[in-house]
């Protein structure tokens, strides 16, 4: 039988991991001397021992490990990947974050609104409004439109209230966005079928602004942002 320093040298396992792995219940050495604790390894047992070596080269975990007697290898390697896809997605998000703190600064959080909720008689034009003339992406489960990403501090929901999924017992709303191209945003509600209330427009006490009117009948004040 092989000694742990000699097994540890053909699997490719270190010496702490074959430990871990005993200790775990993964890979049992054949034998262990009740007076000294050594253990020994079967040579039969060198092929097992790589394969954990491989998987664990690709950070697969212990208990994923232990499926693959079950499952088979490439059961485990597919499970693997998802998580490790997950992961890559997640690093992708962050780093599209850091890009944006780059670019605008790391926001300051602050009290402020988040939310405000609008009526809409007729949902699907709503909807349709929004997103044609905002971008705007909304979200079903929630009734809500999205403006920006969470947690910066251009994230905001649009809540629509509706008699069947959000009653609301208040009248027409008002509420302000800001845009980065206050005259081409201005006629691009228009074509999506806002009422125009008031042309863009510049005031020596706030940013040019004008104001539409959404197939809900509530007034959106757009700011030069």
């Amino acid at each position: 039988m092989l000694s742990i320093g000699s097994f540890s040298l053909v699997t490719g396992l270190s010496i702490t991991a074959l430990r871990h792995y005993d200790d775990v219940g993964l890979l049992k050495p054949a034998y262990v001397d009740p007076d000294t604790g050594y253990r020994r390894y079967r040579p039969d047992q060198v092929d097992e021992a790589r394969l954990y070596a491989a998987l664990r080269r690709i950070q697969v975990p212990v208990d994923a490990m232990r499926a693959v007697g079950e499952h088979g290898v490439g059961a485990v390697l597919a499970e693997h990947r998802e998580r490790l896809q997950a992961r890559a997605d997640s690093l992708t998000k962050l780093i599209e974050t850091v890009d944006r703190y780059m670019e605008k600064g790391l926001p300051v959080k602050t009290r402020r609104i988040s939310q405000v909720t609008i009526v809409a008689d007729d949902l699907p034009a709503s909807v349709a409004f929004y997103r044609d003339a905002f971008d705007a992406a909304y979200h079903q489960e929630i009734s809500s439109f999205q403006f920006g990403t969470y947690p910066d501090d251009d994230f905001f929901l649009l809540t629509v209230a509706n008699p069947e999924s959000h009653p609301w017992p208040g009248g027409p709303a008002k509420f302000g966005l800001g845009v980065e191209d206050i005259d081409a945003t201005h006629a691009r509600a228009l074509a999506a079928g806002a009422v125009e209330i008031g042309a863009p427009v510049d005031r020596p006490w706030k940013p040019r602004s004008s104001t539409v009117q959404d197939p809900g009948g509530n007034h959106i004040d757009l700011y030069q942002a």
